[in-house]
This record gives C-alpha cells, sequence and structure tokens, in this order.
C-alpha cells in the first residue's frame, strides 16, 4: 500500500542464494535492503555497487545497526549458528536458509538462545519445498483428508551437485561444500521437512544407510538413504543421491500413500468407496514452480513480521526438520534406529 513502512533488511552472505534474495525483496517491493554483509570484500563491494547499498559490513556491525530491523542469513550451512544467535541477541527478526545448522549442538544453542530472546521476533526457516504452489495443494489434500490416514510416505533428493567441487573460497582456500556438507541435512532435510508439512506428523525414530561411490571428492556419503517412523507409526523413505547421472526427478518422487488416496509426483487417485479399490489417477490441478519461489517465503516472513502473525516455517519447525536430518546422519554412523526429539513452540 502507498506509505506503509518498508521493513529494512540486511543480508548476511552474499552468494548464489543471498544475492538472490536481495532481488526477490526488490521485485517484492514490501522490504528495503539497506544493508549488506559478507567476509568477502571484493564480493561485498560489487554487491554494494550493483544494487546501491552503502551501509556494506564485513564484522558484526550489521547486527547492531539501528537501521537494520530484519536480517536474513545465507552463510553456509555451518556457520548458521552465530549469525542466528547475534540477530535473536540484538533482536531482529530473522530468515535463516535451511538447514537451520549443519550439528545437533548448533541446533540446541539456537534454541536455548531463542529462549532467552524477544518471544515476538519473527523467524522463518527457508523450507522453500513449502511455497511450491503444487506442494501447497498436496498439503491442502492431505490436511482435509482427502487421503485418508497417511500410513507411508516417499519423497527423495535427487541432484547431480558435482560442480560443487569446483567452489574453493579465494580468500581461505577451503572448499566447504566437499569438506562440510552433509547430503541427508543439506539436501534431504528440504524432503524430510516436506513429508512433516504435508502430513502434521512428527517423526521420532529413524534407521539408515549410505554409501560413497559417486563423489570420493565429498568428505561425507554422497548417497544417504534414510527410514523414518513417525509418532503414530506411519513410515517415509527419503533417499539422497549427490552424484546420480541423470536430471532431478521434478517432483522429488513424492510418493503418499493414505487409507483413502494416493499421491504420485503431481496426479492424485482418490477412492469413491470402500469398495472403489483401483481410483484412476487426475492431476492435482497445481503447477509446480521450476526453482526456488523466493518471494513467496519473503513475502510470508515480511507480512508475519508486519501483522505480528507466525511465519509459515517458524524456529521449531524448522528445528524439528532439521534435527531429524541430523539424527538421521547419527543413525549412518551408529548402525541402529535412533529416537528423534521434538521441540515444542
Amino acid at each position: 500500500m502507498p506509505g506503509e513502512h518498508k521493513i529494512r533488511v540486511g543480508i548476511v552472505g552474499l552468494g548464489h542464494n543471498g544475492l538472490a534474495h536481495i532481488r526477490a525483496h526488490r521485485a517484492l517491493g514490501l522490504s528495503e535492503v539497506v544493508a549488506l554483509c559478507d567476509h568477502n570484500a571484493e564480493r561485498l563491494r560489487q554487491a554494494g555497487a550493483e544494487f546501491g547499498i552503502t551501509r556494506l559490513y564485513s564484522d558484526d556491525g550489521i547486527y547492531t545497526d539501528p537501521a537494520v530491523e530484519a536480517i536474513s542469513i545465507h552463510t553456509g550451512d555451518h556457520q548458521h549458528r552465530e549469525p542466528v544467535v547475534r540477530a535473536l541477541r540484538a533482536g531482529k527478526h530473522i530468515l535463516v536458509e535451511k538447514p537451520l545448522a549443519n550439528s545437533e549442538e548448533d541446533v540446541v544453542a539456537i534454541m536455548e538462545a531463542a529462549r532467552e530472546t524477544d518471544p515476538r521476533l519473527k523467524i522463518q526457516v527457508g523450507y522453500i519445498l513449502r511455497f511450491n504452489p503444487l506442494y501447497e495443494a498436496i498439503h491442502r489434500l492431505a490436511r482435509t483428508g482427502a487421503l485418508g490416514d497417511i500410513y507411508y510416505m516417499e519423497s527423495d533428493y535427487i541432484h547431480n551437485l558435482l560442480y560443487q567441487a569446483q567452489k574453493t573460497d579465494p580468500l581461505t582456500g577451503r572448499n566447504w561444500y566437499l569438506e562440510e556438507e552433509i547430503p541427508m541435512v543439506g539436501g534431504g532435510s528440504h524432503q524430510i521437512d516436506l513429508l512433516r508439512w504435508i502430513s502434521g506428523k512428527e517423526m521420532v525414530a529413524v534407521k539408515a544407510y549410505a554409501n560413497h561411490f559417486a563423489f570420493p571428492a565429498m568428505r561425507h556419503e554422497d548417497c544417504q538413504v534414510a527410514l523414518f517412523r513417525f509418532a503414530d507409526g506411519s513410515v517415509a523413505k527419503v533417499a539422497v543421491l549427490y552424484a546420480p547421472r541423470c536430471a532431478r526427478p521434478p517432483y522429488c518422487n513424492l510418493r503418499l500413500y493414505g487409507t483413502r488416496g494416493t499421491v504420485v509426483d503431481d496426479q492424485v487417485a482418490i477412492a469413491a468407496s470402500e469398495e472403489d479399490v483401483h481410483p484412476s489417477f487426475r492431476p492435482i490441478g497445481a503447477e509446480r514452480v521450476a526453482g526456488h519461489p523466493f518471494e513467496s517465503e519473503i513475502a510470508d516472513w515480511l507480512s508475519a513480521i508486519r501483522d505480528d502473525r507466525p511465519t509459515r516455517i517458524d524456529l521449531a519447525d524448522g528445528a524439528n526438520s532439521t534435527l531429524a536430518a541430523l539424527r538421521a546422519v547419527r543413525a549412518l554412523r551408529s548402525g541402529r534406529e535412533e529416537e528423534i526429539p521434538v521441540f515444542r513452540p
């Protein structure tokens, strides 16, 4: 609306997603990106020049800058804890990329910091699939009971990411992706979050397996598969492959089996009666957005700040998806089923 206050946002981390978020903020027109932060001085200078932003930080000053009301965090997965905690303690609203963190210790530290800060702060954890129109439509189908009781689910993260081996930081000589990225956490938590959100159920235990054939340059196994058990006894499988020789499956191999209906990719079959054992599949009627619908995610966060309402993926919700992925990794290492604790809002 004309004359309405635009929320003043600072961006931390100016890689691909950080820059994409600046462009999305500008396209929406609901906010003003007023400050940028990155450890790479040249990248910081270039972004400032491109977008006409003069409040440029290579240190912690962005968190205490009174001109910044909200912080959007786009550092590497293993570098989320410090900026999130600093932003919380500075009283800033936060959008942080998924996963929330790359270790259980960091997830717990973030949750503890949040308990000690203003509960009115609006935090969005960037599980972007929740903003894809197709998955929104499937979520509505499941939550309105059209599928009945969902008892088995699948969704896979199958994405050739071999190009990441070329992304060495010119300042440090390190490639955080090869050293720190954990496929079940960095990729698989997308699918874990999607299944939690669609079903409305919490994962309580996990078993997992892995191998390391296709992307040996990565420190962690590039093929990771987990079987999750939910509180009501339903089951889900999530497979993560980081170096398949194929295109990405467009619908993440999504499969939902309920007592009344079934979803396969963008198709749904719903039984008309108990005797209708082979209902025909039909299109769900919503298109999947290719890529990342950042504008929808950002608009939800900004309107939550303005209207004082919850974000779509609040801190506890995002922490539970991340923690389920991290417990799957623990199960890989232990060789046994691991329990998954659940954070409550």
